[in-house]
């Protein structure tokens, strides 16, 4: 007789279990309680199911062992295929794949290429050091920590350390499908991942003082000298001067009209400098049948081409007139150099220098585009007669014989402050107050 959890068999009046493990039969002869041979077949299979009991579960629980190996086999097998058919993304291909996805950022070709740059960086470094791991899915959170340790203890200040990060942690979450990623490991604790970001210290650009700027005005030549006045007189980023278009520019009404590149994708909202006298002589000087797409056609292609190759040429500029680029007490004994000095302190000489000519800061900051958005809605008219004054009183520093702004005479003055007057409402009453104070204080 067979049964699943064994065989009764009968041998002489005795009863018999056999069954099998592996092949291997066994055989035990069944007995009651009492440990007497049973001989009734009722009885019999009582014994038996009492005694395979233990060995059934035991069989149960090998089988589905063996099922799950069977299925973790069989998917290792499917998974190799589609491996084979369609392979997991590459380190190599990565770069391609990002540049090619719809779902990156738009960023701007100077930011990519920053972005470019730091992922060779990791490329290059996955090839010295981990030159068996050729594929985005099988770079560990081991091997991201072992990396971002390369990238610390000083070498990189804790903003470049982050942006580094950062870039890996969007490439990586980009071309996930396309890697076959299961987590990234290059994300922060906030996103529930593994890699700290640095605590961030901020250290802006000091001003440059009128001697200083005298010095490397004077000293410039060709487009570098226009980028300068550029800077100084409108007070505008690097990138928004070397890539300023003649488009932009209204000479007849000495107006710039710019939407910043930092803001151009979440705010295209235009900032409204006046054109200094000087840096208006100077603009003007290019005839019309030059100008062309942009004002410093040289320093825009550079730019467009390699950021970080302006950025050098001013700091070596600026390092070859004597000014000291860096922090006090940094750069040295191992330490990391602090850059103090750069195009960026000129954005920071502008905004001083205006307000030591008393301009209203709802002026300076709609200038530079730092106004709030209350300020912002009110900055029309009115705001570009008090802002072009703000300009004016700028004082000469790239030729010590070109003569500073004239003063308007007074019946001037009074047209200026009765246009403000009329303009006056109830919700730009305090903004249009500023302006007005200030035709008056500075003539």
């Amino acid at each position: 007789m067979k049964h699943r959890t064994g065989y009764l068999h009968k041998r002489g009046s005795n009863f018999y279990c056999s069954w099998r493990v592996n092949g291997k039969p066994f055989t035990r002869a069944l007995r009651d309680d009492n440990g007497q041979p049973i001989k009734a077949k009722r009885e019999a299979e009582i014994a038996r199911d009492k005694f395979m009991l233990p060995i059934a579960k035991g069989n149960e629980v090998a089988v589905l062992e063996s099922i799950a190996g069977r299925l973790v086999g069989r998917k290792t097998e499917l998974a190799k295929l589609e491996d084979k058919q369609n392979p997991p993304l590459s380190i190599v291909q990565a770069w391609s794949a990002f540049l090619a996805s719809p779902n990156r950022p738009d960023s701007g070709n100077s930011t990519l290429r920053q972005y470019e740059f730091q992922w060779q960086a990791f490329a290059d470094w996955m090839k010295e050091k981990h030159a068996d791991i050729l594929t985005l899915r099988d770079v560990s959170k081991e091997i991201a920590e072992e990396y971002a340790s390369s990238l610390n203890h000083g070498r990189f200040s804790p903003s470049t350390y982050n942006k580094h990060l950062n870039l890996l942690t969007l490439v990586f979450r980009v071309v996930k499908h396309k890697a076959k990623l299961t987590s990234n490991p290059w994300e922060s604790p906030k996103r529930g991942g593994y890699l700290q970001r640095k605590r961030m210290v901020t250290n802006s650009r000091r001003e440059l003082t009128i001697d200083e700027l005298r010095n490397i005005c004077q000293a410039a030549t060709g487009e570098l000298r226009t980028l300068l006045a550029l800077g100084i007189y409108s007070g505008l980023r690097l990138g928004d001067c070397a890539t300023l278009r003649w488009g932009e520019v209204d000479l007849p009404r000495g107006m710039i009209r710019r939407v910043p590149n930092k803001t151009a994708r979440r705010n295209p909202k235009p900032v409204i400098v006046p054109v200094h006298p000087i840096l208006l002589g100077m603009l003007s000087k290019t005839p019309l049948k030059q100008r062309g797409e942009y004002v410093l056609p040289e320093m825009a292609t550079l730019y467009n081409y390699r950021t970080d190759m302006v950025t050098d040429m001013v700091q070596r500029h600026f390092k070859a007139r004597g000014i000291t680029l860096h922090k006090p007490g940094t750069g040295k004994d191992g330490k990391r150099a602090i850059i103090e000095v750069g195009f960026h302190s000129l954005r920071h000489t502008f905004v001083s220098l205006c307000r030591e000519s008393n301009a209203p800061l709802a002026v300076v900051e709609s200038i530079v585009g730092h106004s709030n958005p209350a300020m912002t809605r009110h900055y029309t008219h009115v705001g570009e007669l008090a802002a072009g004054r703000a300009v004016a009183l700028l004082p000469s520093v790239m030729s010590e014989a070109t003569p500073g702004p004239t003063k308007r005479t007074p019946i001037e003055i009074i047209r200026d402050a009765r246009l403000i007057v009329e303009s006056m409402t109830a919700k730009n009453f305090k903004i249009v107050k500023q302006n007005l104070l200030a035709i008056l204080t500075t003539g």
